[in-house]
């Protein structure tokens, strides 16, 4: 059946929220940093509180989803940040959702964040577009929601001809690269002090701003 996308608003944080469970948890271990599971009532909750606080306040960043038209379930989803200026990132993002204050698991999850975070303060210079998340129910894969998703972004970076910019999972890798996004390092977070924890690995990945056509023939 037809797949729907759209933007999405509040009222769909709950079916965007647990359908990001399903596709991430628990195969995908940085997401449990981020998004701490298992997907309990609790849980769920806490992860859309903070989707929807950054809703409302980010007028940066844009939520999408994917509608299944036959059964109305909502079964992808992702957030693009459009950032027509270059944005003013904090030198530090404090991690006060993981672990108890004070304990090995918040200097686990505030070490990674800090790799993740200058990462993206040191080479996402300029007006660009960033996929800050993606994602899609594992029984609907394969039906183009993730073309969807990732395309509504890149023509917006192909309007504005600026880059785009993804920190992808591994199996994300194709979809990615398919729509001109090329790996500049494969990273891996996984320190020796962490080695219990297993393995934190992800592609960053860098879209090239489009040259056109009046651009080429100006240079």
């Amino acid at each position: 059946m037809p797949l729907q996308l759209s933007i999405a608003d509040p009222s769909d944080l709950d079916a965007l929220t647990a359908c990001q469970f399903t596709a991430f948890y628990p195969q995908e271990a940085f997401h449990d940093v981020i998004w701490p599971g298992p997907p309990t009532p609790e849980n769920l909750a806490k992860c859309k509180a903070r989707q929807q606080a950054w809703m409302k306040a980010d007028g940066h960043s844009t939520y999408l989803k994917i509608t299944d038209t036959h059964t109305g379930a909502i079964v992808a989803g992702a957030k693009w940040c459009i950032y027509e200026e270059e944005p003013e990132r904090p030198e530090r993002i404090m991690v006060d959702w993981y672990g108890e204050e004070g304990s090995a698991e918040r200097a686990f999850g505030q070490e990674l964040l800090d790799e993740f975070h200058r990462r993206r303060v040191e080479r996402m210079k300029g007006p660009h577009c960033l996929l800050d998340l993606c994602f899609c129910s594992p029984t609907h894969q394969h039906r183009g929601a993730g073309t969807q998703l990732v395309q509504w972004g890149t023509r917006k970076a192909d309007e504005m001809g600026v880059q785009a910019f993804v920190e992808g999972t591994l199996t994300g890798r194709r979809l990615y690269e398919e729509n001109g996004f090329v790996v500049t390092e494969d990273v891996k977070l996984k320190e020796e002090a962490w080695a219990e924890k297993g393995r934190i690995e992800y592609l960053f990945m860098h879209r090239p701003a489009e040259t056109t056509a009046t651009e080429m023939v100006a240079t």
